[in-house]
C-alpha cells in the first residue's frame, strides 16, 4: 500500500514497529552482494503486495515453468534471461544476474499497478539506475553514481526515502538496495537469502513505441512527426537521419558553412572530389576539437550552464564536422541512397535548450523505434 503524508511525500514502508524499523544496513548489503557474486552486475526489483505469479508474467516468464534454485546459484547464470523470484514479507522480490529487465519502463510501469515497485540496477561499467514506480508511472529514476538529475512523473519522489544514503562516484550498491527496502518493505537479510526462490526463464517484454513523457508531446501533433508515426518503419530511416543532420547543422551554426553545403551534395561530385572533401571535413573536426580544448583551459570551472561555454559550442561543431566526414566517406567509392546511422554520434552535439533540441530528441526516439521494426 502507498503510504502518503499530508504533503503527499512518500514515507518508507517498514516491517518493524515504532522507531526501530528492521532495515538492513548498506554495509551488510554490500557484503551480501559480494558473497553472492552480484556486486558487479545485477538488478533487484521489489513489488509490494503483489502475487508472485503475476510478477513473473510481467517479466515475460511462465510461472508453470519455475523451478527451485538457491540464491547463491544465480552467480552461475551470468548469461541468458533468467530471474529468481521470492517473497520477503509482503513484497515479491526479483533478482537478475547481469541483466536489467527490472530497470525497464516496460516492466516497471505494469508492475507498479500491482503495488509500489522499486528497483536498483548496476553493471560492471558503473552504469546504474534507481527507479520508483507507482500507479502505472515511473515516479522517479536516478543514476546512483550521479544522482543530481532525477527524472520521471515526480522526480523528487525518491527524496524522503534516501535520507542518510550516500551515492556518488564510488557507490556501494548496498545504498540502492537500502532504498528499495525503504520503498517497499522488502528485507534482503539472511533469512531471505536462505528462503525459497523460484528460477524462471523469461522472454524480454517488447519495448514501448513511445515511452512515458514522450507519448503526450505536442511535437507528435506536428509535421513531420505525424507522417513519421503514420508509417514508422525502415523506409523512413534515411529521411529521419537527414532531418537529424539538418537540426544539428542549424543548432551549431554550420548550416551555411561551405564544407557542410558540399557534404550535403557529396553524391553529385566525382569520387576524387569526395575523397578530398572527406579529408577536409576530418581536418575541420580535428581543428575544432583542438580549439575547443584550448578555450576550455581558459574558462572558469563553475561556468553555468555548461552548454553555453564558448568551448562547448566549438566542441559541438567538431562533432558535426566528424559526422559529415563519416557521411561523405559512406559515399565512397560510389554514392549510396541512405545516410549511415548518425543519430547516436549527434547526441553530444545536441545539448542545451530550445525547440531544435526537443525536436532532435523526439526524432531520436522515433528513429530507434523505426530501427526496431527492421529486426
Amino acid at each position: 500500500m502507498v503510504v502518503l503524508d499530508a504533503s503527499a511525500q512518500l514515507r518508507p514502508v517498514v516491517s518493524g514497529t515504532g522507531n526501530n524499523p528492521r532495515m538492513t544496513s548498506p554495509q551488510h548489503l554490500d557484503e551480501l552482494l559480494t558473497g553472492l557474486g552480484l556486486a558487479e552486475a545485477a538488478t533487484f526489483t521489489a513489488v509490494r503486495g503483489a502475487d508472485e505469479d503475476a510478477v513473473i508474467r510481467h517479466f515475460g516468464g511462465d510461472p508453470d515453468q519455475a523451478r527451485p534454485m538457491r540464491l547463491e546459484e544465480l552467480r552461475d547464470h551470468y548469461d541468458g534471461d533468467l530471474i529468481l523470484v521470492s517473497r520477503s514479507g509482503p513484497t515479491v522480490v526479483v533478482v537478475e544476474n547481469n541483466n536489467y529487465q527490472g530497470s525497464r519502463e516496460e516492466v516497471l510501469r505494469p508492475l507498479s499497478r500491482l503495488g509500489r515497485t522499486a528497483s536498483a540496477y548496476w553493471n560492471v561499467n558503473a552504469v546504474s539506475r534507481l527507479s520508483l514506480a507507482e500507479d502505472g508511472l515511473i515516479q522517479s529514476a536516478l543514476d546512483m553514481v550521479v544522482p543530481e538529475d532525477p527524472f520521471g512523473a515526480r522526480p523528487d519522489a525518491w527524496d524522503p526515502l534516501l535520507e542518510g544514503l550516500a551515492f556518488g562516484v564510488s557507490p556501494g550498491w548496498g545504498e540502492g538496495l537500502t532504498a528499495v527496502e525503504r520503498a517497499t518493505g522488502a528485507q534482503f537479510d539472511n533469512a531471505w537469502v536462505r528462503g525459497t526462490h523460484r528460477a524462471v526463464a523469461i522472454k524480454p517484454v517488447p519495448e514501448y513505441l513511445l515511452g512515458q513523457g514522450i507519448v503526450d508531446s505536442p511535437l507528435l501533433k506536428r509535421e513531420p512527426f505525424v507522417s513519421y508515426l503514420a508509417d514508422l518503419g525502415p523506409a523512413l530511416l534515411g529521411r529521419m537521419r537527414r532531418h537529424a543532420l539538418d537540426l544539428a547543422l542549424a543548432h551549431t551554426d554550420l548550416r551555411h558553412h561551405s564544407l557542410a553545403l558540399a557534404a550535403l551534395t557529396a553524391e553529385a561530385i566525382p569520387a576524387t572530389a569526395r575523397e578530398r572533401l572527406r579529408d577536409d571535413l576530418t581536418a575541420a573536426h580535428d581543428q575544432a576539437l583542438t580549439e575547443s580544448r584550448a578555450l576550455r583551459a581558459e574558462e572558469a570551472d563553475d561556468f553555468e550552464p555548461e552548454w553555453e561555454r564558448p568551448s562547448h559550442r566549438v566542441f559541438q561543431q567538431a562533432i558535426v564536422f566528424g559526422v559529415l566526414a563519416r557521411c561523405t566517406a559512406a559515399q565512397l567509392p560510389t554514392p549510396t541512397d541512405r545516410l549511415p546511422d548518425i543519430l547516436s554520434s549527434l547526441t553530444t552535439a545536441m545539448t542545451g535548450e530550445g525547440e531544435r533540441v526537443e525536436e532532435f530528441w523526439m526524432l531520436a526516439h522515433l528513429h530507434d523505434a523505426a530501427q526496431r521494426a527492421t529486426r
